[in-house]
């Protein structure tokens, strides 16, 4: 069994395996996830990312390992981490033929966000995402990147201490991306919460990543912060460059991961 949890982290796995039939997905995957981090879990399509993510908010079962998320043994108590973290799918979704106000309070009123409070969030919101205008509009006639907004601001607004990101800015205009990606950043910086976050947009790690995670083959290649990323896979290149040869070179084999404590002294 995993030694008591460390305080300063939010999410801890050891030696997580998932497996499919004969197919393994992941490999000994061992986490360590911060508290106060926006924490990028980055690998090429069919790295194991979604399927991490599964697993750490209690919807899939891993094959074996253990999974503590905010002090929860997630692998035993699924049900109990989905209603104490805000999550967003890849799938933005909603109900077509009502507006997207009510899409927003049904959503938040359902995980016991006050209603009021929830409008209030709601508004302001929108309106820095510059879709106020939309609130009476059904949520089937949106745009895919509005419904993506839509999606993104019911999870701010029914997350707790951890909020789950995956790819949240995809199908969102330029400007409308850096507007999201200033939200999430003041959520860790002024609301002390913590982002588990995977995404392929390279603007979305370069401004908001603070710790790495790279999975490839299933298994865990590398964790540690921006920086150490980049002395890693690309000294005299940037963080893009860093991922990039990571995906294409890196190995379980290729380097060590740093330690916990190692992880910690950013934070």
């Amino acid at each position: 069994m995993m030694a008591e949890m460390n305080e300063e982290l939010i999410i801890e796995t050891k030696d997580l395996c998932k497996s499919f039939g004969q197919k393994q997905v992941l490999k000994n995957v061992s986490l360590h996830v911060p508290k106060g981090s926006i924490y990028a879990l980055l690998g090429p399509n069919g790295a194991g990312k979604t399927t991490t993510i599964r697993i750490l908010t209690g919807i899939m079962k891993p094959t074996s390992g253990e999974v503590i998320v905010q002090g929860i043994n997630v692998v035993e108590n699924p049900e109990d981490i989905r209603a104490e973290i805000g999550i967003l799918s890849q799938m933005s979704a909603g109900y077509k033929d009502i507006k997207t106000r009510d899409n927003i309070l049904l959503f938040t009123s359902i995980v016991g966000v006050d209603k009021a409070l929830a409008s209030e969030k709601m508004v302001e919101l929108l309106e820095r995402l510059e879709m106020a205008d939309k609130l009476d509009l059904n949520f089937g006639k949106l745009s895919g990147g509005e419904k993506r907004v839509v999606n993104l601001v019911r999870t701010i607004i029914s997350s707790g201490e951890l909020i789950v990101l995956d790819e949240p800015t995809t199908g969102l205009d330029i400007a409308r991306a850096k507007k999201a990606r200033d939200i999430i950043q003041e959520l860790v910086v002024n609301e002390g919460k913590t982002v588990l976050m995977s995404s392929h947009i390279t603007s979305d790690l370069e401004d908001l990543a603070t710790y790495t995670g790279i999975l490839k083959e299933g298994e865990l290649i590398f964790e540690g912060t921006k920086k150490a990323v980049i002395k890693q896979f690309a000294p005299d290149g940037n963080f893009e460059m860093a991922i990039i040869n990571a995906f294409e070179n890196g190995s379980k084999n290729f380097q060590s991961l740093e330690t916990t404590e190692d992880l910690l002294e950013g934070t």
